[in-house]
């Protein structure tokens, strides 16, 4: 029997704010035909969509907004890079020439950007890490295989992330193949990421360079720029009139609440997941959707998050979602 969701469609919504990787898309994936073809329903209805992403700008372009016909990418606007930039679209479905905003090309000399890299190259020399190019994980497990030393590393810019594809949950075999500590998580396992978490921030830290390790979705090292956060380039496009009429829209547009929707799939705060960072950019009461099955004991307090309750989740969920709005 077919599964009937209780959440239903969000007949206000003017202004989607979505996560990426595996709330659109599969990671290094692009979105599926399916997918384009409600994301265009709901831009060409006069929906704004405002994609807020670890993954690159590049990314986003290739996987999503290249698929979307041009005339519909003006009311679209991406914030790549944990934040680091905000990006607009021209009337002729041209990506802008210059962001709104760059926390890195405004604050980083060549020489700063040279020594993060450095400190990069240090801690996979340290760990005897093997980096990879970034690829879609089932990919890198039949190109690559399962050792936890393979990663993939993708330089994104403003943001440098390490897929630790195979090391989030290593055996006892496994974690004997490091010199390096590797700590527990809060249910239990070895994540190797958190000891390149604790070294990469001491390298960046002797290196001087305004640089933040943390935890991406399940598998990733995010390295990005101190300050900077999927909260903070919301705040910036809420704050900025140019930046809301460039995809058609007005601060007074938004004075509801239920004038925004959140979706994403990692909220929860014991498992580091970024996802809040855009709930905490809006008011309380705005609804934001879990297509992840979490659970809500470690949601943030206060805050208006529920979890999909449909037949499919991640992306899937997410398209099953969008369809509901035809029904």
């Amino acid at each position: 029997m077919h599964k009937i969701p209780s959440i239903t469609w969000n007949t206000d919504t003017k202004l989607a704010v979505a996560d990426v990787d595996e709330t659109i898309a599969e990671v290094y994936t692009p979105a599926v035909p399916e997918m384009i073809e409600e994301l265009s329903s709901f831009l060409a209805d006069g929906g704004k969509l405002f994609m807020v992403t670890g993954g690159s700008l590049a990314r986003v372009k290739k996987g999503i907004t290249d698929l979307i016909e041009p005339a519909l990418r003006c009311n679209i606007l991406v914030s790549h890079c944990s934040g680091a930039e905000v990006w607009g679209f021209q009337g002729d479905g041209e990506i802008n020439t210059k962001p709104f905003y760059s926390i890195y090309e405004d604050n980083f000399t060549d020489d700063m950007k040279q020594r993060w890299r450095q400190a990069v190259d240090q801690l996979i020399t340290e760990f005897n890490l093997r980096p990879h190019p970034a690829q879609p994980k089932t990919e890198f497990w039949e190109k690559i295989g399962r050792e936890p030393h393979d990663i993939m590393l993708d330089d994104r810019g403003p943001q440098i992330t390490l897929e630790v594809v195979n090391g989030h949950d290593l055996t006892e075999e496994q974690m004997a193949e490091f010199t390096q500590e590797i700590p527990l998580t809060h249910d239990g396992r070895h994540d190797l990421r958190l000891a390149l978490m604790k070294r990469a921030g001491e390298l960046l830290n002797e290196m001087n360079v305004p640089i933040t390790p943390h935890l991406g979705g399940v598998f990733a090292l995010d390295l990005a720029i101190e300050g900077s956060s999927k909260t903070t380039s919301i705040k910036y496009v809420l704050e900025n009139p140019k930046a809301l009429a460039a995809i058609g829209i007005t601060i007074e547009d938004l004075a509801k609440p239920s004038s925004f929707e959140v979706w994403g799939d990692k909220y929860s705060v014991i498992q580091g997941g970024t996802d809040r960072y855009m709930s905490i950019a809006l008011p309380p009461s705005v609804r934001s959707i879990d297509f992840r099955e979490e659970d809500p004991a470690e949601f943030l307090e206060g805050y208006n998050i529920v979890i999909w309750d449909g037949e499919h989740h991640l992306h899937n969920g997410l398209l099953e979602y969008l369809q509901s709005r035809h029904d």
